[in-house]
């Protein structure tokens, strides 16, 4: 607000500051205030200023702050109504300072904290202070930053001690520089994790099938739901019938069968391509007769 008023004219700033200008006149050894009508056009805009800064201040306050306000009759009341209402009296402001102060010194770097949620806590101590009366050089903040920090961050501590000059070193430049080293580290900590997920990363080596292999060659194209049924209708029969499972026509007539998806989408038995095998019917006879055949096998081997 203050810095708003002075943009618009520092003479106002000076009434709300100062008090209301009052034109006065020395008669006969006594001051006092000149009659209205006497008034030289320079007397009229130093009172304007007055009314100028009551309105800015009026106008810019809330309906809970304009009641606490409306009393006043001058713009230097307002303004020193404000100052009450939000900073406190002198014994508040007093402790707030002390509280703040002691926030200041006991300030230190968090484990894990960012540099940037380090330079919003600092600043917020620092901003405070100032609005509270209290000013604390550049250089104090500088070196106050750099003792706070920890053991992880001494070398670039050091290193900014060496080559910067402190008296002179702002404490935006100081975060900046911080918040490089930081980024730095995050670049150099990532790139080591990417090596040694690389370094770490299993090496699979794809199997091939044979084509002179046996029957497990072969099981590889069908599905695993068409898998699980024939082979738990090939052991339901074995059983019912009493056969072994070492039977060479039996082995035989499975591989036969099995062997038949290695042919692709064209081997089907129809040589037509575009659709699925479950839905060839020249496969599913050509299946159904090796079942049936295998079935014949079967009773004539009982």
């Amino acid at each position: 607000m203050s810095i708003h008023i002075q943009s618009v004219d520092m003479d106002v700033w000076d009434a709300v500051t100062n008090g209301r200008f009052r034109p006065q006149v020395v008669a006969n050894g006594v001051t006092q205030d000149k009659p209205k009508a006497d008034w030289s056009d320079d007397d009229k805009k130093k009172v304007q200023y007055h009314f100028k800064g009551i309105n800015i201040l009026i106008s810019s306050l809330g309906v809970n702050e304009y009641h606490y306000v409306s009393h006043c009759k001058t713009a230097k009341a307002v303004w020193d109504a404000l100052e009450t209402l939000h900073e406190g009296t002198d014994d508040v402001k007093k402790s707030k300072i002390n509280n703040l102060t002691q926030q200041y010194e006991l300030f230190r770097m968090e484990d894990g904290e960012s540099i940037s949620s380090m330079q919003m806590r600092f600043t917020q101590i620092v901003n405070k202070l100032q609005n509270l009366g209290k000013d604390i050089s550049n250089q104090d903040c500088t070196n106050k930053i750099l003792r706070c920090m920890t053991r992880d961050w001494q070398p670039k501590v050091m290193a900014i001690k060496e080559l910067q000059n402190l008296n002179t070193l702002s404490i935006t430049t100081l975060f900046g520089k911080l918040k490089e080293h930081e980024h730095e580290n995050i670049r150099f900590k990532s790139s080591e994790e990417d090596l040694k997920k690389k370094e770490m990363k299993p090496i699979v080596l794809k199997a091939s099938s044979s084509k002179h292999g046996d029957c497990d060659s072969g099981s590889e194209s069908l599905s695993d739901e068409e898998m699980g049924l024939f082979v738990r209708r090939f052991n339901h029969y074995i059983q019912k019938n009493g056969l072994r499972r070492s039977n060479k026509n039996l082995g035989k007539s499975m591989k036969t069968l099995l062997q038949e998806d290695e042919q692709g989408p064209n081997g089907y038995g129809c040589g037509k391509s575009g659709h699925l095998k479950s839905e060839c019917r020249d496969f599913l006879k050509q299946k159904a007769n090796l079942t049936h055949s295998i079935s014949q096998k079967g009773e004539e081997l009982t």
